[in-house]
Order: structure tokens, then C-alpha cells, then sequence
């Protein structure tokens, strides 16, 4: 049969067929009726369709969170190591002697940064010309920045450096503003990991070592005031940008099961 714009027909058996029973299995289990105990695959096809418009719908807005804040956070670091070890040779993400002292990175951060040069083809200090510095930023995944907001960094880097950028907290403690970033950064890094991985997304999930499930809108509800706290400009431009709440409400009308 064809359908429109000359497409063959689409139904659960070819989903199941094209991404595997297994993933497929999740959608159908959360069509089972509660009293027939009997899965909908017509239900289901339409739960992973919808699923993939809300992944779309977020990635945006997880992309638009995630660059403004990798931002806010690299040059907050770089005015800091600045003013603390002057040295033009060296970037705060190259300076050997400050990775040695071990004040601010471990060996897996400093791994990863070592991997986001390698990406952008970044040789570190010497007479080889080099990127810039933005190159390295966008290289670095949002997990780093993340990390960087944990507790082992919050005298040196979070108060020294960080914390100065997010003035819309600067009633809280320097350890309570830190912790109401991280919660956040932590939220949206998992679900842009499960978007990523095109794993369900339309209904709470858990977030592994919390008790309580999170949800989509929320999350990035949350990320988009996180945002705010320290460019409110640029949290606005964000949420104007946004159709991740439309595109939620707009699931279709299925009795779902529960559990992702």
C-alpha cells in the first residue's frame, strides 16, 4: 500500500523490524490495556513517533542551554587563570605547571581535555600555529563542564571563578549556589545523553542515584532558569526559541502503561 507522497505504508512489525524488537518492545509495552492486559501496536508506532518530535523538540533547547553555559564557564575559568598565572604561551586548558599541582583537574579531566584539543587539532603551546580557543570549548562535552561544578572544585574554581557569573544567586552560600547549578547541569546533561541515545523521553525517567524521576519539560524549564541567573538576555532569546512544551502536550491520546 502507499501512502502519502508516494510511501509505502508504515507499520509496527517494519518499526520493529527497523530499530530492533527490543527497542520497539518499549513502546508497545506501554500500550498495554489495563483491563485486556492486550498492547496496541498502532499505539505504539504513534508513541515512538512522538517520542522522536520531542527528542527534536529538546535537542534544541538543550543545544541553545549548553553553549551559552560552556561559555559562561570557559571564560570565567580563562579570566581566572589570567589574573593568577600570566602567562600568554599558555591557555588555562595547556598551563603543564598548573596541571601538575593538581589544584584544579584530575587525570581524567585533564584526559578529556587532552581530548577535545585532539578534535580540534589543537598541538598545545609551541611554535605551530593553533585554534582558537572557542575551538576547544566546543570540543568539550557538556559531562566536563558538568564535572567541573562538583564539591573538589568548589573553593577552587567555583568561588574563585564561577560564582561571580551567576549573580542572580549571590544570596546563596558560596557551596548552595554551586550545588543549585550542578543540580541542574546534571539533569540536563542525562537527558541530553538519553536524547542522544534515542531513548524515551516522553513520559518521567529516573535519573540514576536520585530517588525521584524527572521529567522533559521541567528539566529543561530548569536549564532555561539556570540560564537566567547568569545572562538573562540570553535565557529569554532560549525560551522564545522554544517549542519543547507544545510539542509534549501534543502527544496523542494513548493509555499509557507507565515506566520507561
Amino acid at each position: 500500500m502507499v501512502g502519502p507522497a508516494g510511501m509505502t505504508s508504515f507499520g509496527y512489525a517494519d518499526l520493529e523490524q527497523a530499530i530492533s524488537p527490543a527497542r520497539a518492545g518499549r513502546y508497545l509495552r506501554s500500550t498495554i490495556d489495563s483491563i485486556t492486559g492486550r498492547p496496541d501496536p498502532d499505539a505504539a508506532l504513534a508513541l515512538y513517533e512522538h517520542n522522536v518530535d520531542v527528542g527534536a523538540a529538546a535537542w534544541r533547547t538543550i543545544g541553545d542551554v549548553e553553549i551559552v553555559l560552556r561559555n559562561i564557564l570557559a571564560d570565567a575559568i580563562s579570566c581566572h587563570h589570567a589574573t593568577i598565572r600570566s602567562n600568554p604561551t599558555h591557555r588555562w586548558y595547556d598551563d603543564p605547571p598548573w596541571f601538575v599541582s593538581g589544584r584544579w583537574f584530575t587525570s581524567d579531566t585533564v584526559s578529556s581535555i587532552r581530548s577535545a584539543m585532539k578534535r580540534a587539532k589543537d598541538p598545545g603551546p609551541g611554535p605551530a600555529p593553533r585554534p582558537g580557543e572557542g575551538r576547544v570549548v566546543a570540543e568539550s562535552t557538556l559531562g566536563f563542564w558538568r564535572y567541573l561544578l562538583i564539591a573538589r572544585y568548589e573553593h577552587t574554581l567555583w568561588n574563585p571563578a564561577i560564582r561571580s557569573r551567576f549573580p542572580a544567586l549571590s544570596h546563596l552560600s558560596g557551596s548552595d549556589s554551586r550545588k543549585a547549578v550542578h543540580a541542574r547541569m546534571e539533569k540536563l546533561n542525562y537527558l541530553r545523553n538519553r536524547v542522544a541515545h534515542h531513548e524515551p523521553i516522553y513520559e518521567p525517567f529516573a535519573l540514576p542515584g536520585h530517588p525521584n524521576r524527572i521529567d522533559t519539560v521541567t528539566t529543561l524549564d530548569e536549564a532555561i532558569e539556570m540560564v537566567s541567573w547568569s545572562n538573562p538576555a540570553a535565557a529569554g532569546w532560549i525560551g522564545a526559541r522554544s517549542s519543547y512544551v507544545a510539542v509534549v502536550t501534543a502527544r496523542p491520546a494513548i493509555p499509557l502503561a507507565g515506566g520507561s
